[in-house]
Order: C-alpha cells, then sequence, then structure tokens
C-alpha cells in the first residue's frame, strides 16, 4: 500500500522562529521572505499540516535536491544489501578490481557511506576550482568520466577520518550500478520510487556519458521528499511492505561511537546527519538551503527547500529554528 498524503491545512504562519544563532525573532511568513524559501511542506505523521510554495513555484515543481541526494543513494544500497547485490563489507577493489593502487583502494562500501574514505579529497562550492566534489558533477564537469577521474586519483590520508565529500557519493552509486546492473533512477524506480507511492518522476541529471549526478543532483517534488522523509520515520515500512529493512534505517540514523565523525553535531550515519538526540532522528541536508528533517518521536517531517545563492547557506541557524518551533507546535 502506496503513502497517501491526508491535508490537514493549519495556518502556522504567525509561528514564531528564532534564529539560533543570531536570536533574531521571526515569523514563518517573514522566514520564507528573509531565507529564499521555495517550498515548506510540515507532515504529522502523513497529515500535510502546511504545504506552500514561493518565488513563483508551486506543488507541481521539482527542486534539485543537493545534498538530500546522497540519502536516496544510501536508501538504495541498503535495498541492494537487502537483495544480497551488495554488502557494507565489500572493498571497492572487489567491485572494481582496477581501482588497485587507488586511493580507494583500502575502503569499504561502509567507509564510503561514512564519509570515511582513506582518499585525500577536496569539496569545495567554488565555481572557478574544479574539485573532487565538482570534477564528478554532471553540472560542473558535464563531459567528464567520473569512474575514470575517481580510479585516477591516488593521494591517501595517513589516517582515517570522516571527510565530506560528494565525490564518496558518486563512487557509492558507481559501485552501485555495476552490482544491479541498472542506472540509480531505473532501480530507484522500482525498488524505491514506485512502493514508496511517488506522486511526479524523480530523477538525476547525467553527464554526457548517462552518468548520474549522486552527490547532489536528484531533482523531486516536495511531497515526493516528505513521502522518503515518511519512509525513514517508519523504520523503512509503507503500509505493510518492508522497502528497506529496519535494520538499516537503524545503521543509516546510528552514531557510530569511533571518533569517525565531525567535530560538532549534527553527527553522521549513512549518508545521512543524525542530531545530537538522535533517536531515529535524521537530517536530510543539501546546500542552499535543501532539508529534510524526520523525527520518529514526535511523528514530524519537515521539507524546506530554498534557493539562497550563498553555498554555506546564511539560514542555517534560522532553518534549525524553525525545526525547533514546528516540533514544540506540534508536540504542545
Amino acid at each position: 500500500m502506496a503513502q497517501t498524503l491526508v491535508d490537514e491545512p493549519t495556518d502556522l504562519g504567525e509561528l514564531p522562529v528564532q534564529n539560533l544563532a543570531t536570536k533574531e525573532m521571526l515569523t514563518i511568513n517573514s522566514y520564507v521572505d528573509k531565507y529564499c524559501t521555495t517550498s515548506l511542506l510540515i507532515l504529522k505523521d502523513n497529515n500535510v499540516l502546511y504545504e506552500r510554495y514561493f518565488q513563483g513555484k508551486g506543488r507541481g515543481d521539482k527542486f534539485m535536491s543537493a545534498s538530500m541526494s546522497k540519502t536516496i543513494v544510501a536508501l538504495l544500497i541498503g535495498i541492494a544489501a537487502d537483495e544480497g547485490k551488495i554488502k557494507v563489507t565489500d572493498k571497492v577493489t572487489d567491485i572494481f578490481p582496477d581501482f588497485v593502487g587507488s586511493a580507494f583502494d583500502e575502503d569499504t562500501v561502509e567507509d564510503l557511506l561514512r564519509m570515511s574514505s582513506k582518499a585525500r579529497l577536496v569539496n569545495s562550492y567554488d565555481k572557478d576550482t574544479l574539485t573532487d566534489n565538482q570534477a564528478v558533477s554532471p553540472l560542473a564537469a558535464p563531459n567528464g568520466d567520473q569512474r575514470e577521474y575517481l580510479r585516477t586519483r591516488t593521494v591517501k590520508n595517513p589516517v582515517r577520518t570522516f571527510d565530506y565529500n560528494g565525490a564518496q557519493t558518486v563512487l557509492l552509486a558507481l559501485l552501485l550500478r555495476e552490482r544491479v546492473g541498472m542506472t540509480l533512477a531505473e532501480y530507484m524506480e522500482r525498488k524505491l520510487w514506485g512502493p514508496i507511492g511517488a506522486e511526479d518522476k524523480g530523477y538525476w541529471i547525467t553527464n554526457s556519458k548517462g552518468q548520474e549526478g549522486a552527490g547532489g543532483h536528484f531533482v523531486g517534488t516536495p511531497r515526493d521528499y516528505a513521502k522518503l522523509g515518511l519512509l525513514i520515520m517508519n523504520k523503512g515500512k509503507v503500509g505493510d511492505t518492508q522497502v528497506v529493512s529496519s535494520s538499516w534505517i537503524k545503521a543509516m540514523t546510528t552514531v557510530r561511537k569511533d571518533g569517525l565523525q565531525p567535530a560538532k553535531p549534527p553527527f553522521y550515519g549513512y549518508q545521512v546527519w543524525v542530531p545530537l538526540l538522535a533517536g531515529g532522528r535524521a537530517i536530510l541536508w543539501g546546500t542552499n538551503g535543501q532539508n529534510v528533517f524526520v523525527d520518529p518521536v514526535a511523528h514530524v517531517v519537515i521539507v524546506h527547500t530554498a534557493s539562497s545563492p550563498n553555498a554555506d547557506f546564511e539560514g542555517n541557524p534560522a532553518v534549525f529554528g524553525l525545526r525547533d518551533a514546528v516540533l514544540k507546535y506540534v508536540t504542545n
């Protein structure tokens, strides 16, 4: 049974929102203008409490996910693992033998999932610098070859650390494609998009070789991003159907206690951010204001998209304040 969203509109426009950094008080109505919001959708369970679109956008429009795309890749890896097609203990060289001698030849699928490859990679949003995350981007390098580029990376870090970079997600996607024998989009449509009852087609932007921008170039509607949030909140189930195993969802949203983490919260699971409170909570977090907040304790999913011109989205303290305001409203 597919997930059906039920409209139960609530007037939240005057809900107080505090910017957690500046302590400035806003309302949702003033927040969306100040921080370039393009859509805001709030669910309590599968009930839509609030859904509005801004800057000329509407319900049927699709939005670039930025790094929220990474979490979709992790869900697909989990489905393939459930099917026995890939394991977190698989080494990159088990799937791509020609990566022996590359910077990735000591890495496992789990290392990549946790952003802890030993490869020395550079992450930047500077349009004038073709860094690793950009070199595998279909927009920044439309004629590039992701596989060849990553195979020829040879410099390693002396110690394995948490090192966030979309190039690791792209390598995960290439490994997954090799194991399932189809594109990410094809696999997603069969194994994820159909089962969650997606309302519109979702897809990855591709380069000239048909390689998908798995690190940040998925395109979908806020309602379908919300359904992904519900899937995580419901431990991989849609109705009576287990789309992704509950054990995989738990692994995705668990903070590993081995030091391979960001210096401060939120922490990191399998291609998803985990807030300090954890408890199954998760944050799909993309640059320029793309977020899905999943809170299985409060039974809340919040989808937020934006068009901030700054890569380090100046509204991050405010969007986290928005999350806190909604959770307080729903749980009081």
